[in-house]
């Protein structure tokens, strides 16, 4: 049976049952972008250490960057560039 045959079948139903079968699959679609909407965010960061864990490493990454561009500096204006 293929997908048109169940289209004319739910069609052939009753007009209560279909609405309540109309209301079902709506809820159900609801139900799962909620859910998919309310999924916990891993990317947040719920506690004050990994708050300061994220914030000591963009402050390292920071400084690693300063460094290697003053590297890179010094190499070109030796001439190793």
């Amino acid at each position: 049976m293929n997908i048109r045959e169940r289209i004319e079948d739910v069609g052939d139903l009753p007009p209560a049952l279909a609405a309540v079968l109309g209301i079902v699959v709506i809820a159900l679609l609801v139900g799962v972008v909620w859910g998919l909407l309310w999924l916990p965010d891993h990317t947040k960061l719920r506690s004050p250490e990994a708050r300061e864990r994220a914030r000591r490493r963009t402050e390292s990454q920071k400084r690693q960057r300063a460094l290697r561009r003053r590297r890179e500096s010094l190499q070109r204006r030796r001439g190793g560039g």
